[in-house]
């Protein structure tokens, strides 16, 4: 008699990479004891650390590395700010130039994903200009990784980004540019505060490639652990099931990890076990 095997996402963490008073090597140990398969990885973009090294500490933990974040804000490495919305052309291009150099990076960790903000806070009388500016990042960005095993991902944001705080925007902008590099990171946290996590993930829809997994109180981006806050995890995961999400389930709380090991607790090894599991609710039409 055959068994039918039950079908999973991989997990994943985010850990921090190259920033002072952090050993690479104590991320790796928690990202074990997640029970990890796959890593995001947050460089300290100012100083590009060795991103060659770094693929070869992973895979001698048993790991893979699946995606890093790219420049955002002030997180940049040449720019003054990274801001693909920005309407300046010189800030602009600034930033894109600095998250080209991103791709550059993550392609010699062999990494697949980079995921960028679609900018930063704004005023909504600038929707449709910064949309125009966003389009243009990405595109050029989108020819910079010709020839590269890399998807931009472009990450939902808490509320105030025009565009950006809500899926269905970033969704209606990644359908009309229609590049097979191109796809959406849902952040459960941003989705929580600005919306209904369950609602924006279904406006991800079939764009979605990656996640950044965390709780909080609906209120304050606090990068809780799953369970910490007041996120519906079932509810969240029969939703992936619907959208036939088979992307990893990547945690963005190692802060906290690190500051509580304790957290890391049979309760929480269950709930992401639940999270990874793919149910059978069928998929969306």
């Amino acid at each position: 008699m055959e068994i039918e095997k039950t079908k999973s996402r991989e997990l994943g963490t985010m850990i921090a990479y190259g920033f002072e008073g952090l050993e690479l090597r104590n991320e790796l140990i928690l990202a074990q004891r997640l029970g990890a398969q796959v890593l995001e990885i947050l460089p300290d973009w100012r100083t590009e650390p060795n991103p060659v090294g770094l693929r070869e500490q992973v895979a001698d933990a048993g790991l893979r590395i699946h995606s890093a974040h790219g420049c955002w804000g002030g997180q940049s490495i040449r720019a003054e700010r990274v801001d693909l919305g920005h309407l300046d052309p010189k800030r602009h291009r600034e930033g894109v130039d600095d998250l080209r150099r991103c791709l550059d990076w993550l392609d010699q960790t062999g990494g697949r994903c980079l995921v960028v903000h679609p900018g930063g806070l704004s005023s909504p009388d600038v929707r449709s200009a910064r949309r125009d500016a966003l389009a243009r990042g990405l595109l050029a960005l989108l020819e910079h990784a010709q020839g590269m095993s890399i998807t931009v991902c472009v990450e939902n944001m808490p509320p105030g980004v025009h565009p950006g705080t809500r899926m269905a925007e970033l969704a209606d902008l990644v359908a009309e540019i229609d590049h097979p590099k191109l796809a959406l990171a849902l952040d459960t946290g941003h989705a929580h505060i600005s919306h209904q996590l369950d609602e924006e993930t279904l406006a991800a829809g079939r764009w979605l490639r990656t996640t950044h997994v965390h709780d909080n109180n609906g209120r304050q981006d606090s990068h809780d652990v799953p369970g910490g806050g007041t996120v519906d995890w079932p509810s969240w995961g029969e939703t992936l099931d619907r959208i036939d999400y088979q992307g990893p389930i990547m945690l963005e709380c190692v802060r906290q990890f690190r500051k509580h090991p304790d957290l890391i607790s049979p309760a929480l090894l269950e709930r992401l076990r639940s999270l990874t599991t793919i149910g059978r609710q069928g998929t969306l039409d």
